[in-house]
C-alpha cells in the first residue's frame, strides 16, 4: 500500500507531503483545490507519460516520490529481483523527475529504471479506477495476476518466474558460446590459410634479407649503373682518366730506379697500385653490366 506521497514543483503544487494510513483515505475539497493534480502526480509516479507542462512555473524540475509497504507481496518481490532491484524492510520507494528542459528520469529504491519498468512495477503497486473504467480488468498481466491470486499460486508464479529467468540466462550463455565457437572456427580457418601461404612460399633462412637487398638494387638500378659507369670512365675512360695520367708517374719512377737501384721498391708499389686500378675499372664495367632494370620484378 502507498504510505506516503511527496510532491515538489508539480503544476501548482510547490511542496506537498501526504501521509496515508491503512484503510480508507479520502481527499476532499472544492473544485480547483488540486485533487486532480495529486492524482496526476501519482499517475506520473506509476509510469505515465511525462510532459514538461507539469513543471511548476519558475522551477527547473518537478519531483514526485512515493513510499510503499510491500509486505506479503511475493509476486512483486520476484519482479523486483528479476529487474535487479533490492528491497529492504518490505519497503519500495518510487521516484520520478521531469526537468523543464525535457529530460525525465526514474528510480526504484535508488536504482535507475526506464519508464517501462516503472510502469510495470506501478501496475502491481496501485490500481487506478477512474469514472466508468476499471483499468486492472482490461490489462492482460493484471488479469493473470488476479487468476493466480484466486488459485493461490503466488509461490508457483514466483518459482516459474525464477525458472524463466534461469532459462533466459542459459539461452543467453548458449548463444554466447555459439558465437565464441564461430569466432574460434573463423580464426582457425584464417590461421590455416596463413600456414598454407607460408608453406607454399618455401621460405628459407635469410631470404627476407636477400629480398630486401634485391629490392634496394632494383629500386636504385639506374643510379647504380650511372655511378659505376662514371667511376669506370674516371679511371680508364679517355686521355683525362686516372690511368692515363699515371704514365708520367711511371716514367719518373723508372728513371729513378735506373739511377738508384735500391729504390726498386717504388716500381713494385707503383705496379701494384696501377694493376689494382685497372682491375677496379674492369670490375666497375662488369658491375654496370650486371645491374638489372626490371620494374616488373620490383613490383612482385
Amino acid at each position: 500500500m502507498l504510505t506516503e506521497l511527496r510532491v515538489r514543483n508539480f503544476a501548482i503544487i510547490e511542496q506537498l507531503a501526504l501521509p496515508l494510513a491503512r484503510g480508507f483515505n479520502v481527499l476532499t475539497g472544492e473544485t480547483g483545490a488540486g485533487k486532480s493534480i495529486i492524482v496526476g502526480a501519482l499517475g506520473l509516479l506509476l509510469g505515465e507519460r511525462a510532459n514538461t507542462d507539469i513543471v511548476r512555473t519558475g522551477s527547473d524540475k518537478a519531483v514526485v516520490e512515493g513510499t510503499f509497504d510491500v509486505t506479503d507481496r511475493p509476486e512483486l518481490a520476484a519482479l523486483l529481483d528479476d529487474r535487479g532491484i533490492d528491497v529492504e524492510e518490505q519497503t519500495v520507494v518510487l521516484k520520478r523527475e521531469v526537468a523543464a528542459a525535457g529530460r525525465a528520469r526514474a528510480w526504484v529504491n535508488g536504482t535507475p529504471v526506464t519508464a517501462a519498468v516503472l510502469s510495470e512495477i506501478g501496475r502491481l503497486l496501485v490500481n487506478v479506477h477512474g469514472q466508468h473504467e476499471a483499468q486492472t480488468l482490461l490489462d492482460d498481466s493484471s488479469q493473470r495476476h488476479i487468476l493466480d491470486a484466486y488459485a493461490g499460486a503466488a509461490s508457483t508464479v514466483a518459482a516459474v518466474r525464477a525458472a524463466h529467468s534461469t532459462l533466459s540466462a542459459v539461452r543467453h550463455e548458449i548463444t554466447e558460446l555459439r558465437r565464441r565457437k564461430a569466432d574460434a572456427e573463423r580464426r582457425a580457418d584464417y590461421l590455416r590459410h596463413v600456414v598454407r601461404e607460408i608453406e607454399d612460399a618455401r621460405l628459407v633462412e635469410g631470404e627476407d634479407v636477400r629480398l630486401d637487398e634485391e629490392a634496394r638494387r632494383l629500386e636504385h638500378a639506374e643510379e647504380l649503373r650511372s655511378l659505376a659507369s662514371g667511376a669506370a670512365s674516371a679511371l680508364d675512360g679517355d686521355d683525362d682518366a686516372v690511368l692515363s695520367h699515371l704514365g708520367a708517374v711511371q716514367r719518373a719512377i723508372a728513371s729513378s730506379t735506373r739511377i738508384d737501384a735500391a729504390r726498386s721498391r717504388l716500381q713494385e708499389l707503383f705496379d701494384s697500385g696501377y694493376y689494382a686500378l685497372e682491375e677496379l675499372a674492369r670490375e666497375l664495367e662488369e658491375y654496370e653490366a650486371t645491374v638489372e632494370l626490371d620494374p616488373e620484378r620490383l613490383n612482385e
